[in-house]
């Protein structure tokens, strides 16, 4: 059963980055909810349509940030801990759809460009889902090296120089890099931390 979260979202985060970079799996290592659901992307193994799933973030007195029910200890979410509740747009990484990429990024106030450190960057998608960011006029980026448990250390390091390279002269050129396996659960106290500094919630008094 779905947990409830404890308000409305107040932010929408894109995942977006190349098919099969963990845009799917770290949705839901965030969120417990995995936003593949339409039979024709299971049987496929992409994502087709934008997808969406909402989480609550929370930081714990020591400063450690977790996620919907992922308090460190293993206790219940704690009311008082909680940062904001977020809502994840995950964008498909085929590249016919890119039309719905665009579609997606003009309802994100903020995004998550995924690269795995496994191939080489930038991957065909990456360049169009980061050119599509720029079009949109989205500037709050965190970039998410995943797959680092399946790599050398060696390699890790290779794919974030490439991933630096690649973003050079770009709108995501200072935008924090953070390693993470999305299929481990490794390091998404560090991301979390990096999107609450990185993206924030937009001020809509005026709209």
């Amino acid at each position: 059963m779905a947990r409830k979260l404890p308000a409305q979202p107040e932010i929408n985060i894109g995942l977006v980055g190349h098919v099969d970079h963990g845009k799917t799996t770290l949705t839901q290592a965030l969120s417990g909810i995995w936003t593949d659901t339409h039979s024709e992307e299971r049987k496929r193994g992409i994502s087709i349509k934008l997808g969406y799933a909402d989480t609550a973030f929370y930081k714990t007195k020591d400063g450690q940030y977790y996620a919907t029910g992922r308090h460190p200890d293993g206790k219940d979410d704690v009311e008082k801990e909680l940062e904001r509740v977020i809502s994840f747009v995950d964008a498909p990484g085929h590249e016919t759809l890119m039309a719905i990429m665009i579609t997606g990024a003009s309802i994100m106030d903020g995004a998550m460009l995924m690269v795995a450190a496994n191939e080489a960057c930038p991957q065909p998608q990456t360049r169009e889902h980061l050119m599509a960011l720029e079009i949109a006029g989205i500037e709050n980026i965190v970039v998410v090296q995943n797959k680092i448990d399946l790599v050398t250390k060696e390699r890790a390091l290779e794919s974030y120089a490439e991933i630096k390279e690649f973003l050079k002269g770009t709108i995501a050129q200072d935008a924090p890099i953070i390693p993470v396996s999305a299929h481990h659960d490794v390091n998404l106290d560090v991301l979390i931390g990096a999107i609450e500094k990185t993206i924030p919630t937009p001020d809509r008094s005026n709209h």
